[in-house]
C-alpha cells in the first residue's frame, strides 16, 4: 500500500517535548543540558517544557530559567490538569513541528539524536513512529544486585544491532516505546481528537500511575493508520533511574501498571480484539487460585522476582478483566490491595 503523507507547510522540522511533575532537579537539569547540546545543524527546532501541575512551579527553579536562556526556541506551559495524557495533550496543541518527539525529563538523548533522526525520517517515511534502539541506564544512585538484572529491563534498557519496524496490529518488541519517541504531528493530532472524545481511557482510572498507554496507544493509533513503528540503533539515550524508583516497591508497582493497562489500549485502537480477549480470560476461581498460589511462593522466596512476577501475572490478567468490564475476583482485589499495586 502506498501510503501518503498529508502535504502541509510546518514552521520547525521538530518540537521536543519534556513533561515533569515536581522532577528531581538532577535528572531534570542533565535533560536540559543534553537538549542543550543536540546537534541542530540545519534542523529547525523547538522546546515546550510542560509542568504537570508540579508543587514547586518548574519555572521557578534557577536552574530551569538558566536553560531557557541558553536553549533556542523554549515555550514553557503550565498544566493543572495533572495525568500525563493532559499534559502531552496540551503539548500537542501548542506543537509547530512536521514531527513531535517527547523525551522523559529523566532521560539524556546523544548529540547527535537529531541529526540520525532526521536521516531516518528521509529515508523511512513509512515508519510513522520511531524511537531509540539503544537505550542505556544509569542508576544515579546505585541500584541492588538482586534488582539490577530485572530493573534493566523493567526501565527498557535494549541494544538492538540495526533497525527494525513492524506494522502488526498488537504490540511487537520492535515497537518504539517511552522517551525519545518520535511521531508524525498530523497523526498526534487525531489522537488528541480521539483521546478528547473519551476513545483513549483506563476505566476506573487503573494502571494510571506508571502506566505507558499513551504510548502504546499513540504507536498503534499509527498501525491501524498504515503505518510501521519501529527502532534505531543508531537513536542513542540515556535514561536515568534515581534511588526512588530502583526499589522492590516501585519495581512491583511498575511490572503491575504497564501490564494492567496493555489489554485495553490495545482494545480502544483496535476492537476486534476483543474476540481474542473473550477467548483468552480465565475463571474468577482460577485466577484467584493461580494469584493465590503465586502470592505465598513469592511470599517464602527470597528472590525478589517472584513479587515482580506475581505482580505482572495480576496486572496481565486483570488487563484482560478490565478490558472486558469483569470485575476482579475478590481475593484478587485484597491481594492488589496489600501489595499496595495501584
Amino acid at each position: 500500500m502506498q501510503l501518503q503523507i498529508p502535504l502541509m507547510n510546518y514552521d520547525i522540522d521538530y518540537t521536543m517535548v519534556i513533561c515533569t511533575h515536581n522532577p528531581d532537579e538532577r535528572l531534570l537539569k542533565r535533560c536540559l543540558h543534553a537538549v542543550y547540546n543536540l546537534d541542530t545543524d540545519g534542523i529547525t527546532t523547538e522546546v515546550i517544557l510542560v509542568d504537570n501541575n508540579s508543587v514547586v512551579p518548574m519555572e521557578s527553579l534557577s536552574m530551569v530559567r538558566e536553560y531557557i536562556k541558553k536553549i533556542p526556541s523554549v515555550k514553557t506551559i503550565m498544566v493543572p490538569v495533572q495525568g500525563v495524557n493532559h499534559a502531552r495533550i496540551a503539548a500537542i496543541a501548542e506543537a509547530r513541528g512536521k514531527y513531535i518527539i517527547y523525551f522523559d525529563y529523566d532521560s539524556e538523548p546523544e548529540s547527535s539524536y537529531l541529526q540520525e533522526l532526521k536521516k531516518l525520517n528521509a529515508k523511512y517515511p513509512e515508519v510513522a513512529a520511531i524511537g531509540p534502539g539503544d537505550v542505556t541506564i544509569d542508576f544515579i544512585d546505585g541500584v541492588g544486585k538482586s534488582q539490577e538484572s530485572y530493573a534493566r529491563n523493567a526501565f527498557q534498557e535494549r541494544h538492538e544491532e540495526a533497525l527494525k519496524f513492524s506494522s502488526i496490529r498488537e504490540w511487537q518488541s520492535c515497537y518504539p516505546l517511552g522517551t525519545g519517541l518520535c511521531i508524525y504531528k498530523f497523526l498526534l493530532k487525531e489522537y488528541v481528537i480521539l483521546a478528547k472524545q473519551g476513545k483513549f481511557n483506563m476505566p476506573d482510572g487503573k494502571g494510571k500511575d506508571l502506566s505507558c498507554r499513551e504510548d502504546t496507544q499513540m504507536v498503534l493509533l499509527c498501525i491501524s493508520k498504515g503505518y510501521f513503528a519501529g527502532v534505531s540503533p543508531d537513536l542513542q539515550i540515556k535514561h536515568i533511574i534515581p534511588e526512588t524508583r530502583a526499589n522492590d516497591k516501585y519495581l512491583q508497582r511498575l511490572a503491575y501498571g504497564t501490564a494492567v493497562c496493555y489489554e485495553t489500549s490495545v482494545l480502544q485502537v483496535f476492537p476486534e480484539h476483543r474476540n481474542k480477549l473473550v477467548h483468552s480470560v480465565i475463571s474468577n476461581s482460577k485466577f484467584s487460585r493461580r494469584t493465590l498460589k503465586k502470592f505465598v511462593k513469592a511470599r517464602l522466596n527470597p528472590d525478589p522476582h517472584k513479587i515482580f512476577e506475581l505482580a505482572q501475572f495480576i496486572g496481565l490478567n486483570a488487563g484482560i478483566y478490565l478490558a472486558l468490564h469483569k470485575p476482579l475476583p475478590p481475593l484478587v482485589k485484597r491481594i492488589v490491595k496489600y501489595l499496595k499495586l495501584n
